[in-house]
């Protein structure tokens, strides 16, 4: 089992919601909760987020060893619903290398049942009563901190922003965890804001098995969240040919289609990573505006990010998720798993993708909105 040593001492750079603060924002649902926070250092938040990573003896960094180390505690004490080692999984015959899982336990519901239980109806606020009766699911909190090397606090209370980490106990994969950014002052986070420490968890990971991914839909629109989860191999379409479609020599920021693929997607890349974050912030904040269903999938220790875009489904309301966008299928019934075929899953990637036209007009926002950032 992975393990950790957590640092003692006294921390003035949490920075605390005080009491004043606490009665001008929202309900305030984390007040009074404790955990552990880890801090990222100010280099990776002042800068590209091109430093170090704070690592263990043995040379993994030390939030992944965190994560694993939480998460692997979780399924020793039997909280999640079913080992997803022990789940079989396959290439499915065909160029395009798409993966198929049999998980007779997943249950397609969960991100539903998730947001009900985690989110109020409106203004995607934290229930109170979610923070009160689901400590166990709560692992650990991300926030900026004020120093020069990213560190963990013990059981502090949380700072007054920052991402919650929350093990998922329905996983698709090994470590599949929920983060939740969270603002104690603001109804909701802007989606470039949470992004951005999004970005630098990743870039803090550092483990290129390490992906994560962000769905919007209609029915989630004011819910803002990402999921992570460990992939031993890369996803189908990370393998893929690539075109170049726009390249910056300013920041270093490309755009790229990704080729050969059933549901038309980008790829936007690049070492500066804030900058990376700004630009599919402000891309992601208007396509939420025009009330278009995409996904995310987040890879390289952040510096690709996939674009998904759909087409709204209004009579059925089922969209694709990221990580069946990026060619990885679950499958419930060992008959539809062996069965499984590339025509089968291209036809329904195929059915949720943009038309040439859309398509197009998405490349020429996102180029002038990359453009207006370089």
């Amino acid at each position: 089992m992975v393990s950790f040593t957590c640092f003692e001492g006294d921390y003035p750079d949490v920075k605390q919601t005080t009491s004043q603060e606490q009665s001008k924002s929202h309900e305030a649902p984390l007040r009074g909760f404790e955990t552990l926070v880890y801090l990222v250092c100010t280099t990776k938040q002042n800068g590209a987020y091109d430093g170090f990573s704070c690592t263990s003896d043995d040379g993994q960094s030390l939030l992944d060893t965190l994560i694993l180390s939480q998460w692997e505690e979780c399924a020793w004490m039997g909280r999640l619903s079913y080992d997803v080692t022990s789940c079989e999984t396959k290439q499915i015959v065909g160029g395009k290398k798409l993966t198929a899982q049999l998980n007779e336990e997943w249950n397609s519901n969960f991100l539903k049942e998730f947001e009900k239980k985690a989110f109020q109806s409106s203004g995607g606020i934290i229930k109170p009563s979610y923070i009160k009766n689901n400590q166990e699911e709560i692992l650990f909190c991300v926030a900026s901190g004020e120093s020069e090397r990213s560190v963990i606090v013990p059981l502090v209370a949380t700072p007054q922003e920052g991402t919650l980490i929350i093990v998922n106990a329905n996983p698709i994969e090994y470590g599949h965890i929920f983060l939740l950014p969270y603002c104690h002052h603001k109804r909701t986070q802007s989606f470039g804001g949470a992004l951005q420490l999004i970005t630098q968890i990743a870039d803090e990971v550092d483990s290129l098995s390490f992906r994560m991914f962000y769905d919007y839909s209609a029915t989630n629109t004011d819910r803002t969240y990402f999921q992570a989860s460990y992939f031993a191999n890369p996803l189908p379409v990370e393998l893929l040919p690539i075109i170049p479609i726009y390249g910056s020599s300013i920041d270093g920021i490309q755009i790229l289609e990704v080729a050969d693929y059933p549901l038309n997607a980008l790829v936007f890349a690049s070492k500066n990573l804030r900058k990376l974050a700004d630009v599919v912030g402000e891309i992601c904040s208007t396509l939420q505006h025009r009330n278009t269903v995409f996904n995310l999938l987040i890879s390289d220790c952040g510096t690709k990010m996939f674009l998904f875009p759909q087409v709204h489904l209004p009579v059925t309301g089922h969209h694709l998720h990221a990580w069946e966008c990026g060619g990885y299928f679950i499958y419930r019934k060992s008959l539809d798993f062996d069965n499984a075929s590339e025509k089968e899953i291209s036809k329904w990637l195929a059915s949720v993708s943009i038309d040439a036209e859309g398509f197009q007009s998405l490349k020429q926002l996102c180029c002038g909105i990359t453009a207006k950032f370089s």
